[in-house]
């Protein structure tokens, strides 16, 4: 029997698309821990190949555990985080797997987050945008508006944008294909606003004679923008806008992940667009989903990317865009205006009642005051024209002029007068 030459990696990497994914990120992280796997152990993945026909299998599960475990080791104390390890791991134990190889018992991390990524807010991200050049501005849009992963929309081309992109329908479906759809989710669809779009269409018209297979983003070159470079792109940008003091993050080490990242975007559209319902939020975004509809059979759940796009369209529209607008007031923000406003009116209405309060009681004192007034006239004539009173006066008058005191207020302090009457007073 003729003996076959293979390449074991590629073999490997060719029946984990064939079962699972055909995703290029999948792909390339998998031969990365791999490298790394064999670089710690100093062994290429075909002598350990060779190292398992010449080994007894009980000695060869014990020891290549060990050293796994050792490498899981050595992967803490460089910093990994255990969300970057246990996939590093899960690699590692695929390649074993599919090769038929033993593996002794490894250790699964409990499963807990090292780098949160925070919420981005729209005024954060509208400040990005602004800080941004055309085309990273039409990517970012993108992103938070469609829930896109960063690598599937570096493998975009205007095809997929269409026809509602030349069509100007808003919002603008985009349509996945299974073949750059991560893991086994298949092809799916979302849509994106109208920022977006205009973003898009500024950026493309420095780009002549696009075609339908194009890319919808490229680099310098014209090539396919990749992942990595829009990563460190973003990344670039809010380290200068933090040096300006125009944004603000943490990093708790440096070269390790940021608070605020290029991911962010994508959970600014997981959080804004929840009102149009988790099941369909999570198929936007290319997540698997239990979600079917009540008239589909259960055999028929995988046709769920291709059921009615139109009221899908509809729900994005009313239910979900509403909230991820950069550029005009969400109805978040909005609410927030008016909330505010009908405080300030009800702190004026509350100022008014107390002055009309505070005018009817001096208005009720100032009624007192007339009427007690007009009542001392009253008195004051009847004594005048008491005969008692003039003679008594006259008496006064013969001794010398008549003291009367008067007190008043001025400038906020009590005051008093002394007024001299002699008889041509009384007899004006």
């Amino acid at each position: 029997m003729k003996m076959i030459n293979f390449d074991p990696v590629q073999t490997w990497i060719g029946n984990v698309a064939y079962s699972h994914s055909q995703s290029k990120g999948t792909e390339d992280y998998y031969r990365f821990a791999l490298k790394n796997f064999c670089s710690f152990i100093d062994a290429t993945p075909e002598q350990i190949l060779e190292d398992y026909e010449i080994s007894e299998e009980k000695a060869f599960k014990r020891k290549y555990a060990k050293l796994l475990k050792a490498f899981i080791i050595e992967q803490t104390n460089n910093g990994y985080a255990v969300g970057s390890i246990t996939t590093i791991v899960a690699a590692i134990r695929s390649f074993f797997k599919y090769n038929d190889l033993p593996l002794g018992y490894v250790p699964t991390a409990k499963n807990r987050v090292t780098y949160h990524n925070r919420d981005v807010r729209h005024e954060e991200i509208k400040k990005i945008l602004a800080a941004s050049t055309p085309r990273d501005r039409a990517f970012y849009s993108l992103m938070a508006q469609s829930g896109l992963r960063p690598h599937t929309i570096t493998q975009l081309k205007m095809k997929h944008l269409e026809p509602d992109f030349s069509e100007g329908a808003i919002p603008c479906m985009i349509r996945i294909p299974e073949e750059i759809s991560k893991g086994g989710f298949g092809a799916y669809f979302t849509f994106t606003g109208s920022e977006t779009i205009r973003y898009l269409t500024a950026y493309l018209s420095t780009r002549p004679n696009i075609d339908p297979e194009d890319y919808v983003f490229v680099n310098r070159s014209g090539r396919q923008l990749s992942r990595r470079s829009i990563t460190n792109i973003f990344a670039r940008t809010i380290d200068g806008m933090k040096e300006k003091g125009t944004l603000n993050f943490e990093q708790k080490k440096l070269g390790k992940p940021r608070t605020l990242r290029l991911y962010n975007l994508r959970k600014f559209f997981r959080n804004c667009a929840a009102q149009a319902g988790v099941e369909y939020v999570n198929f936007w975004m290319g997540h698997k989903t239990n979600y079917k509809a009540s008239y589909i059979p259960a055999s028929d759940v995988h046709y769920f990317s291709r059921e009615d796009v139109e009221f899908q369209r509809k729900l994005y529209s009313e239910k979900a865009l509403p909230h991820l607008r950069l550029e005009t007031a969400t109805p978040t923000e909005t609410e927030a205006v008016i909330k505010q406003l009908q405080m300030e009116l009800n702190k004026m209405e509350k100022r008014y009642e107390t002055m009309q309060q505070q005018h009817e009681l001096l208005q009720n004192k100032f009624e007192g005051l007339s009427r007690i007034r007009s009542q001392s006239d009253v008195v004051a004539e009847a004594i005048m024209q008491d005969p008692r009173f003039q003679k008594l006066i006259h008496e006064k008058l013969s001794e010398g002029a008549i003291e009367v005191r008067e007190d008043f207020v001025k400038d906020g302090k009590t005051k008093v007068k002394i007024h001299k009457l002699t008889k041509e007073d009384f007899k004006k």
